[in-house]
């Protein structure tokens, strides 16, 4: 379970949370033989055979990627796997154990009732942990570093005979230096490795596509792999229509569209519905936003994809519906909030996650801050702020908006002059967490129950968002935070709703689209009509660019905050979830639209320093004990030289 609260992490919490989990295994195997309970629950037990058989074809039909980073260990997962049935020949599909589940799975007895018993999954009482923040751990990591450091520093004092601390590690640095050398030169005595004879000129002369055009004039590319049962179709929709003023509404748009279900024939199908036939019916579909930093073109892609014919075809019929027909009514708001909650979530949890993950993004941000498209799309700290207050214009105020707006403005006004532990109090007070002077509780007690439930919600929201405030705008951000969120509140469902409705049909359109189809030439045939049908939903209109204003939007509000802060050459995110750091450099170089001689001799020797080698700067950093995860890198896509350098001990080292 995620986004837990911390205050939950109680052993009487965790112990219900297991006892739930346990009840239902047991509720399962009291179904009766026959029952409609168990018939559902087999149902979409079988869905998932349906969806693993699937998964398992789609597996063996792929290139394994050996040799490539990040391919994963699935290969070697689904062998180990293997290794554990019985007999000589084994299927590397699981065909015989699937097999085995559809005839447990086809009786009218409940199995459970056995398997429950056999494999002893209520008699033992499981492991049940919860994992939160600790400060005292980063205190106590920070003096045991201290101390390391501390204990070699003696060490090295004994060993050169020295007492000061300075000199001592001077002495040190010349003995690294030349131990260093002397590996260096006895790396020179290796042969080199001297370059191919005939390296490919051209980029993947094997692969076969074509671009042709579909519907109302909408590119198409065709990749043909006649070795492929499989078929991918795929719409790309050009979001550079969407006004300024919508782009709140955009930041969660592939959510909103693939995961609150679809209304088909006038008839609502719920997620957990849509869940269900996608497991049953397709191979996947999906949702994100492509971007190209380097032509700031921002597109909104739906993707589709089968096993077979058959099953391509309905992916592009579901396609059609989650495009077209995303359940926006406000009978579905309950699925919508929900969804919107958990996206935000896992956008303000994203920096607990590994650098590598997720650092990029706001390197990427500040550099692409002039363009809000892009910061809308493609920075999570934009989204994650666009999503919060799309969380508050969903929520209702209803007879409530008169009294809430007021206390409201009284929350926006507490803020001058005061200090964050006195923001932090009343913010605690409102939640019935704490005791505060302000007079703005005294308010908060006079509000009905449900204005003072819209009331709490805000108090918790701010409170989340008051860590992200620095001291020097502290009165300002949270002037304008409580201020916008009044703003949002007394925005009703149904207006948000349609605003959404009004977005989606901006970049639905012809003009904005493009299309493409990876598989066979039989499947590229078999689902011509359907992509057909798939792009006359499109509005018949030419795509319509939106001029965005180029404002420098970090470094603007960089100087609200730092007076002097006028164009910053190094820019630091702060992460209080690490005590190293993450350091990136990025410069122009080419793109393949740059064939000259010096510059293609730039982009060759870009490459000297990168890889693995041993005169590469990652193995001298990582040598060095400078960083981990580190290298010099450069690509025509992106058209920049990048160098990058994470859990890095001492930054200033590293970046010298």
């Amino acid at each position: 379970m995620n986004d837990v609260p911390p205050a939950n992490f109680t052993d009487q919490k965790i112990a219900e949370a297991r006892q739930q989990v346990l009840d239902e295994i047991a509720r399962i195997a009291t179904f009766a033989d026959g029952s409609a309970e168990l018939t559902e629950f087999n149902e979409r037990l079988k869905n998932r055979v349906t969806e693993t058989r699937r998964t398992l074809s789609k597996f063996v039909n792929s290139p394994p990627g050996f040799g490539f980073r990040n391919t994963g260990s699935g290969w070697m997962d689904q062998l180990d796997r293997i290794n554990e049935t019985a007999g000589f020949k084994k299927s590397v599909t699981l065909k015989p154990e699937m097999a085995f589940v559809d005839t447990q799975l086809a009786s009218k007895q409940n199995v459970w009732r056995e398997y429950v018993a056999k494999w002893g999954l209520t008699k033992t009482q499981p492991y049940a942990f919860a994992t939160k923040p600790n400060p005292q751990l980063l205190k106590q990591d920070e003096e045991e570093r201290l101390s390391r450091s501390a204990a070699e520093v003696a060490r090295l004092k004994a060993r050169y005979n020295t007492t000061d601390e300075q000199e001592t590690i001077r002495r040190y640095q010349t003995y690294y230096d030349a131990a260093s050398a002397a590996i260096d030169e006895e790396a020179k005595k290796d042969p080199r490795i001297g370059f191919i004879d005939t390296p490919p000129m051209t980029l993947d002369d094997q692969l076969d596509f074509k671009v042709k055009s579909v519907g109302a004039n909408i590119p198409l590319v065709s990749s043909t792999f006649d070795n492929m049962t499989s078929a991918t179709t795929g719409i790309a929709l050009n979001l550079g229509s969407v006004p300024e003023d919508d782009l709140v509404y955009l930041s969660m748009m592939p959510q909103l569209l693939t995961r609150v279900g679809v209304i088909k024939d006038g008839k609502a199908i719920s997620f957990e519905e849509v869940s269900e036939f996608w497991k049953k019916e397709i191979l996947g579909l999906n949702s994100n936003f492509s971007i190209n930093n380097r032509t700031n073109r921002v597109e909104l892609v739906v993707r589709g994809s089968g096993n077979d014919i058959a099953e391509s075809k309905r992916a592009v019929e579901w396609m059609n519906l989650v495009l077209f027909h995303p359940n926006w009514r406000v009978d579905n708001l309950a699925r919508i909030r929900d969804l919107v909650d958990q996206t935000l979530g896992g956008l303000r949890s994203t920096m607990q996650g590994s650098e590598e993950s997720w650092v990029n993004d706001p390197s990427t941000a500040y550099r692409k801050q002039d363009n809000p498209l892009i910061m809308t799309t493609g920075s999570f700290l934009t989204r994650s702020h666009n999503v919060y207050r799309l969380r508050w214009l969903l929520k209702d105020a209803g007879a409530d908006a008169a009294v809430i707006s007021s206390f409201l403005d009284k929350l926006a006004v507490a803020g001058q002059n005061a200090k964050r532990e006195d923001l932090k109090a009343l913010l605690a007070a409102i939640q019935g967490k704490g005791a505060s002077t302000s007079p703005v509780l005294s308010d908060f007690s006079t509000l009905s129950v449900s204005a003072r439930s819209l009331a709490t919600d805000a108090a918790k929201d701010l409170d989340q968002l008051l860590n992200d405030i620095p001291d020097s705008s502290l009165a300002a951000d949270w002037n304008y935070l409580a201020r916008q969120l009044k703003h949002d509140l007394l925005v009703s469902p149904e207006q948000t709703l349609a605003s959404l409705e009004r977005v989606r049909q901006s970049f639905a359109r012809t003009g904005n689209a493009r299309v493409f189809a990876v598989g066979s030439s039989t499947a590229q045939k078999e689902l011509d009509a359907n992509i057909q049908a798939l792009t006359a939903g499109l509005q018949a209109r030419e795509f319509t660019p939106v001029t965005y204003q180029t404002t420098k939007l970090v470094d603007e509000r960089l100087r609200e905050r730092v007076k002097e802060a006028n164009n910053p050459i190094f820019v630091g995110l702060m992460n209080p979830n690490t005590q190293s750091g993450v350091i990136m450099n990025s410069a122009p170089l080419l793109t393949y639209d740059d064939l000259d001689r010096d510059g293609l001799l730039k982009y060759v020797a870009s490459k000297l320093y990168g890889g693995g080698g041993s005169h590469g700067v990652f193995t001298k950093t990582i040598g060095a004990g400078l960083a981990y995860s580190n290298g010099i890198g450069s690509s025509p896509t992106g058209g920049r030289e990048n160098y990058y350098a994470e859990r890095t001990p001492e930054m200033p080292q590293t970046l010298k």
